[in-house]
């Protein structure tokens, strides 16, 4: 028997915390939250309508050249090229600005190296130069970025390298390796990085920002008396199919389980009665997958999911009905 309840219909309900590691996310702003802790100053104020559409991220008194919208959130830093990040996309845009209506002002975006210092002299970046940012009272404007991680030349066509003594190339020795994987900042700037202009007051807003990468399946089981029959089979993203596993073979048993909960993860919890092993998620709004050992769950297609993260656990049923719990598998929706 299959108990199935699609995971499109909870995923607002989902919330929870995994092991730090590199994933895709969602920006929309709606709930007012800012998963991504994208910001330009402490002048940044979530604004509830008035979005593409809903809620959306307003700075409305930015004195500088060109905004830099920058995020060093923990779920955005990392390895870019080993969790598969792919593309970047975003609405804009532009209310006010005192000088001009926005013409020749390119949105481009810019991933850096820090080196974990502070000081910007030993920094190096990569950044692509994007079409015009949106003009001056023409509503909002859709940008999107193809990031080329698993690139492995110097320098993807297209891209550009710069420190802080050259704009326009990588300083001796750097490479696009260098940069993708170990970023630790992620920038969006309404101005080409390499130029400059003159110093005026912008009132801006960025509304549906998704970074799109690679799902992750990461296992978990508590106190470790749990057997691990429980498989990830593969990529749990946006779009797919999620499949996994549940060794049925070594019990002798003839029916498994997939329970994924809306409550998030837990351990310690010995339920008895019935129940054999450690219980590893939260025993409300859940999923029960019953089946013969092979188990699938299709995930709807859409940014909306990108970084929900969702407890699993699987286990096995004998003929009397006794239940063994598994591992539990955590999941991270990709795109």
């Amino acid at each position: 028997m299959k108990y199935f309840l699609s995971l499109a219909a909870c995923v607002l309900l989902s919330q929870g915390t995994v092991a730090s590691a590199q994933m895709a996310i969602y920006d929309n702003f709606d709930t007012g939250l800012n998963k991504g802790g994208w910001n330009y100053n402490p002048g940044d104020v979530i604004e509830s309508i008035g979005g593409s559409p809903g809620g959306y991220l307003h700075q409305p008194v930015a004195d500088t050249f060109g905004p830099i919208f920058q995020s060093d959130n923990n779920r955005l830093v990392g390895d870019w090229r080993a969790a598969g990040v792919d593309n970047l996309s975003f609405d804009g845009i532009l209310h006010n600005m005192i000088f001009g209506d926005g013409s020749g002002f390119e949105m481009s975006i810019l991933l850096r190296d820090t080196k974990g210092t502070p000081g910007v002299n030993d920094d190096d970046y990569a950044y692509f130069v994007g079409p015009n940012i949106p003009l001056k009272g023409a509503g909002w404007k859709s940008f999107d970025f193809d990031i080329p991680s698993q690139d492995t030349s110097a320098v993807p066509a297209g891209w550009w390298g710069g420190w802080s003594g050259d704009g326009t190339q990588f300083r001796p020795g750097v490479t696009w390796n260098d940069v993708i994987t170990s970023v630790d900042k992620v920038e969006i700037h309404w101005l080409n990085p390499s130029f400059f202009a003159i110093f005026q007051q912008w009132d801006v807003g960025l509304d549906n920002i998704a970074v799109r990468g690679n799902g992750l399946a990461i296992t978990r089981n508590g106190l470790g008396g749990n057997p691990v029959g429980y498989v990830s089979t593969s990529t749990p993203d946006a779009g797919s199919v999620w499949t996994a596993t549940v060794d049925l073979a070594t019990p002798g048993h003839a029916l498994s389980f997939v329970a994924v909960s809306l409550g998030g993860p837990t351990q310690g919890v010995f339920l008895g009665g019935g129940f054999v092993g450690e219980l590893l998620v939260q025993p409300n709004l859940f999923t029960l997958d019953v089946q013969a050992g092979l188990h699938s769950f299709p995930l709807p297609l859409g940014p909306a999911l990108y970084g929900m993260i969702f407890a699993t656990q699987g286990g096995t049923i004998d003929t009397g009905g006794t239940v063994y719990f598994n591992n539990a598998i955590d999941l991270v929706i990709g795109g």
